[in-house]
């Protein structure tokens, strides 16, 4: 990390992770100073490892999709159905603080590595088990989850996409990285407990609820009128997109009746305000997509986006050019903010030589920023932690 900042310097944190949600959740981890020991099977590791896009020579490539939750790790091999290298797991659970795991339900079990034995064993240890459906139970228990599964059961799906269209799929993995979040926040949540209790805690992060509880604005209306929402119009939020005159798109909400007095202003139509049919948040809700964006684009219609989006922001009212990825890439906002960090691996280069930069924790501590680490080589690191056992060395 950037200037020496370390603000988890001394955590140990060992994880059994593969594809996303625990590799982003010790992912934060690591880039907030911590040493993250990633378990990795011998030979292929985590399967992201081999996933496209990949830079770097053919026999020694990074994989962006790899590369996005694992820098600034340790790889170490470990094939944990053999009692030699369970022994070498618990030999590094012995000095760790936290244990995370998103292994499919019930695998820390059949490896006789369960939470309730590893507590036994490592009463100060911190256990974080991210897994579909939770470990409690319940009739789902045992079913595997992939973030799409979850974006389907959760309701996220049904809430996506046209109103006469199927359901969608947010385009990245929403709920994994959710799960990542909420699965770190439990575990700084028990690292602090335990500072005072001197003992450990078993975290249960089920995707499922957390997906569920993403969605508490929907369900929340639910609650309280009975009504289902679904894809299409929101009848409780003036929100939508209008076309600027230049064809690309601006992102508005006007959710309060001074905001809406502020859009009109900024139209030159202030006698819209006391519009009989829009003089509520809920007319104006109503008729957002067949009045008040026709409204928007005949105003626009000789502004770009940015020009519609400034005269709106200085009559007060907030707007924003919906924006590419490319345009996110470039923006000058984040490039002042520092959020895209070079990867500090000689292999993270494009063809031309340019160093690969990637979102790093998006926080400021005292205005300072991590700086994200390497990305490891499958089992980089098994020399330093594999150390030879009494059995072994008196062979």
């Amino acid at each position: 990390m950037a200037d020496g900042l370390k603000l988890l310097d001394g955590v140990r944190v060992v994880s059994l992770e593969q594809f996303i949600a625990a590799p982003y959740c010790t992912q934060m981890l690591a880039d907030a100073g911590a040493e993250i020991i990633k378990i990795e099977r011998p030979g292929t590791g985590d399967p992201r490892r081999w996933y496209d896009p990949r830079i770097g020579p053919d026999d020694d490539f990074i994989s962006g999709g790899f590369a996005s939750y694992n820098r600034g790790k340790k790889s170490v091999e470990l094939d944990l159905s053999t009692e030699g290298d369970r022994r070498i797991l618990h030999e590094l659970l012995e000095s760790a603080d936290v244990l995370v795991s998103n292994l499919r339900p019930g695998s820390l079990d059949r490896q006789g590595l369960a939470p309730a034995l590893l507590r036994e064993r490592h009463p100060r240890l911190v256990i974080c088990e991210i897994s579909g459906f939770g470990t409690s139970g319940g009739p789902y228990a045992d079913w595997p989850a992939f973030d799409s599964v979850i974006q389907g059961m959760s309701g996220l799906s049904s809430l996506v996409g046209e109103a006469d269209g199927p359901p969608g799929l947010a385009p990245m993995g929403t709920m994994d990285l959710l799960a990542g979040v909420y699965a770190t926040i439990g575990v700084l949540t028990a690292l602090v407990a335990r500072s005072s209790t001197g003992s450990g805690a078993h975290v249960d992060a089920a995707m499922y609820d957390i997906g569920a509880a993403f969605l508490e604005r929907p369900l929340t209306l639910h609650e309280c009128t009975g009504e289902t929402p679904t894809r299409g119009i929101d009848r409780f939020s003036p929100v939508g997109a209008f076309r600027a005159g230049d064809g690309q798109w601006v992102s508005i909400v006007i959710p309060t009746d001074e905001m809406w007095r502020r859009c009109c202003v900024a139209l030159g139509a202030p006698e819209l305000v006391n519009d009989p049919e829009l003089d509520t948040t809920l007319k104006r809700a109503e008729r957002m997509s067949d009045t008040i964006v026709p409204l928007l684009e005949k105003w626009a219609e000789d502004k770009d986006r940015h020009e519609a989006v400034a005269v709106l922001r200085t009559a007060g009212q907030p707007a924003g050019a919906v924006q590419t990825i490319a345009d996110v890439r470039a923006c000058p906002q984040l490039a002042h903010r520092g959020l895209f960090a070079v990867i500090d691996d000689e292999r993270a280069r494009h063809d031309d030589g340019t160093p690969l930069s990637l979102p790093r924790l998006p926080l400021l501590f005292d205005g300072r920023s991590a700086r994200p680490g390497p990305v490891p080589r499958l089992g980089e690191n098994n020399d330093e932690f594999r150390l030879p056992h009494p059995s072994e060395v008196s062979q």
